[in-house]
């Protein structure tokens, strides 16, 4: 039903990270045919002198399914930082919302590693869950330790079966509901303290204060955020940070279809995108 069935081959990870054990078990397994070497004569030695190595995986999009239904609310229950919310409500309607809607997956995993979905208010009013989370409509997570190179494909699968819904959905009703001209994103991103902070110019919003210091966990969020109409953020109180720690924030932001689009196309040229 959906025009969708991308598989993607990447990329490069830096094994520093703090979940690199890992990463290099799945380095011996994607490089026992040979072909996840990074081309030095030693590669052990190599790994050892310069700390990265590049890993191939698969990563594939599909439609959200009932079989994803226990990885999805794994994957959701921290989407409100701790706070209880009717997190099965909201994986439910994911999945039953067949036009709009990916989950991205790797080879070695049958549980989804990345979702992006988009949910109209006007649509979906009813929901206990929207009103939990207080009318955030969007849902958007993934691993922490997915590649930036991610961010494109998926967000370009978002917005095209956004376009399709229009013309896919069964009743006028439906297909009129993801003519959306403005979107409400949310998106967790930290604060770094020692940053150096820097004024604003007299032309310049109080705002700009904030965007010196702020530290994206997704790429596609820093692009978002420089083309959006409107920003805030709130800190995260359900967890202590040190005082030296990266503090963690929830940003909000409206951005119209069209600036959505001039986002898109920037991080297309900063980040690459695989798909295109």
């Amino acid at each position: 039903m959906k025009r969708k069935a991308a598989e993607l081959q990447e990329v490069t990870r830096d094994e520093a990270e703090e979940d690199s054990e890992d990463q290099t078990s799945h380095t011996n397994s994607d490089s026992s045919d040979g072909s996840g070497t990074s081309g030095s004569e030693d590669s052990s030695s190599g790994s050892e002198s310069d700390g990265n190595e590049e890993v191939d995986v698969n990563f594939e999009f599909f439609d959200p399914q009932e079989v994803d239904f226990h990885g999805l609310k794994a994957l959701l229950q921290t989407y409100l930082d701790g706070s209880p919310y009717n997190c099965s409500e909201l994986v439910d309607t994911v999945i039953k919302q067949k036009t709009v809607g990916t989950v991205v997956k790797t080879t070695d995993s049958v549980d989804p590693i990345a979702l992006l979905t988009v949910l109209p208010l006007r649509r979906y009013t009813s929901l206990t869950c929207l009103k939990e989370i207080k009318a955030y409509f969007g849902a958007n997570e993934r691993l922490v330790n997915c590649p930036p190179q991610l961010a494109p494909p998926l967000n370009q699968a978002l917005f095209d079966e956004v376009t399709w819904a229009q013309e896919d959905e069964p009743t006028q009703e439906l297909r009129d509901s993801f003519k959306l001209k403005q979107y409400i994103l949310v998106s967790r991103v930290f604060m770094d303290p020692s940053a150096p902070a820097v004024a604003p110019t007299k032309k310049q919003k109080v705002s700009k204060l904030q965007d010196a210091v702020i530290v994206y966990a997704r790429p596609e969020d820093e692009f978002y955020h420089k083309h959006c109409s409107w920003s805030c953020t709130f800190p995260i109180t359900t967890r202590e940070v040190e005082k030296d720690e990266l503090h963690p924030l929830r940003m909000v932001l409206g951005i119209t279809s069209q600036q959505a689009i001039s986002a898109r196309q920037e991080m297309d040229q900063v980040v690459g995108n695989l798909a295109t």
